[in-house]
């Protein structure tokens, strides 16, 4: 029977050319969380299904489920739909062995049953920086600042992370008097606001929540509230929700954060206060960040993240303070790739050794291995090409910035000839200096 070969919708393959940058984003995402200090962490893709649902019986996320054939009385389990359940598990389990506070990344696949869409897949790669341990603004302050390294590390230049409190939005209540059982229903409209105008949202909040105009002006003039300096906002906010207690908290921890970025020397042409970001419902307890690219709003959030102080209890363990942020790594590379920002490259190699000559054939191999040894990635030609000409051209077609010639003329003289092919230069030297020469000139 033929099988036709095709992807699982919502997923993708990353050939060579995609993956070479690609993983090229992955060292530099690393080098800057390493520069923060984070260490690396890893889990199981598999997890129990009570530790990625908590035991709710009304658990909303689509999780891939996962049998194994022909088994009994084995556990549930299910592929994780992010990398943060597992580390809140990993808090639990070996708590007495994490020294706190414990600054973790972690990279990896994540599985959601969604339906695929532009920048959506049902398979992807996160690349997670957590916090655990810590309840300062401080620490949330780095979290906003690692993600500031890592956006401007991978290239970009117009981007912004916004920056709201989940205390500030769970104070709306009190400050636009509403019923606080509304509370989800009208942070769950404010949500929409990226996609669709006020004069629907109001209409929403009217008709599905029953909230009246002056409550609907209430919270428009709380959502418009913004300034071109965070201290002015974050004054104003402070003034008009003076009658919620919930929501100054809040903004004492945002005048707490600006300061520390302010501090850190993070630009605020890259940052602002943002009071209409109200992601993670029922998830986030206090700051929360999102970064849009500025020039590809439409790809939607990139790296994201917020406080989580109650995520560990779910294990029947003491409250324990975490913070964090996730990079959508495929998101971030398609936006990369549409902004021009992926260097396309066909081999990691810098040099191609030819291998066009049996009787020196042992001398190319020589001369590879030399260059390996000091540190220079390098291809032997062991393909079915066999002429020289041909040899060459695979070397045009892959890029390779620099060729090794030996030929029956180089081979009687112990010499090689090297190919500059960016500079379109060759150079004649003898077979055990090639590889010094190379790695002084590689740049």
């Amino acid at each position: 029977m033929s099988i036709t070969p095709r992807l699982v919708s919502g997923t993708r393959d990353y050939l060579p050319e995609d993956m070479v940058p690609r993983q090229g984003m992955f060292d530099t995402i690393r080098r800057v969380f390493e520069t923060f200090a984070f260490l690396p962490l890893d889990t199981p893709g598999l997890e129990l299904d009570e530790v990625l649902t908590g035991g709710d019986p009304n658990f909303t996320k689509n999780i891939f489920s996962v049998g194994q054939r022909n088994s009994e009385n084995e556990d549930s389990m299910a592929l994780r739909f992010d990398l943060t359940v597992p580390l809140a598990r990993v808090i639990a389990q070996y708590g007495s062995r994490i020294e706190k506070p414990f600054k973790r990344y972690q990279t990896g696949k994540v599985w959601r049953g969604e339906k695929p869409q532009a920048g959506r897949f049902r398979e992807f790669v996160q690349f997670d920086a957590d916090i655990v341990g810590a309840s300062s603004a401080t620490a949330d302050a780095e979290i906003v600042a690692i993600m500031y390294e890592t956006m401007s590390a991978l290239g970009f230049t117009n981007f912004l992370i916004k920056i709201n409190n989940r205390k500030i939005l769970n104070g709306l209540s009190e400050y636009a008097a509403f019923d606080s059982k509304k509370t989800a229903g009208v942070l769950r409209l404010i949500d929409k606001l990226d996609k669709v105008d006020f004069r629907t949202v109001s209409a929403e909040m009217k008709e599905s929540l029953s909230l009246n105009d002056r409550q609907i002006s209430a919270v428009k003039a709380f959502l418009d509230m913004r300034s071109s300096n965070s201290n002015e906002t974050l004054m104003r906010v402070k003034s008009l929700m003076q009658n919620s207690p919930t929501a100054i908290a809040g903004v004492e921890e945002l005048i707490s954060i600006a300061s520390s970025l302010k501090a850190m020397k993070i630009p605020e042409a890259n940052w602002t206060i943002d009071l209409s970001i109200a992601r993670g419902l029922g998830y986030y307890t206090g700051p929360v960040f999102e970064t849009v690219l500025t020039d590809l709003p439409s790809i939607g959030s990139v790296f994201s993240g917020g406080r989580y102080d109650d995520l560990v209890e779910r294990f029947g363990s003491d409250p324990i303070h975490a913070t964090g942020a996730s990079v959508g790594v495929d998101r971030l590379f398609a936006a990369m790739e549409k902004l021009e920002l992926v260097k396309k490259s066909k081999t990691l190699a810098k040099v191609l050794v030819l291998n066009f000559d049996k009787n020196w054939e042992l001398s190319a191999q020589s001369v590879a291995s030399s260059l390996r040894r000091a540190g220079v990635s390098t291809e032997l030609y062991l393909g079915k090409e066999p002429l020289l000409k041909g040899q060459l051209n695979y070397a045009v077609r892959q890029e390779f910035p620099f060729v090794v010639i030996i030929g029956s003329n180089e081979g009687e003289k112990r010499v090689a000839q090297v190919k500059d092919m960016n500079a379109r230069t060759q150079k004649e030297l003898p077979q055990d200096e090639v590889a010094e020469w190379i790695k002084s000139n590689i740049n």
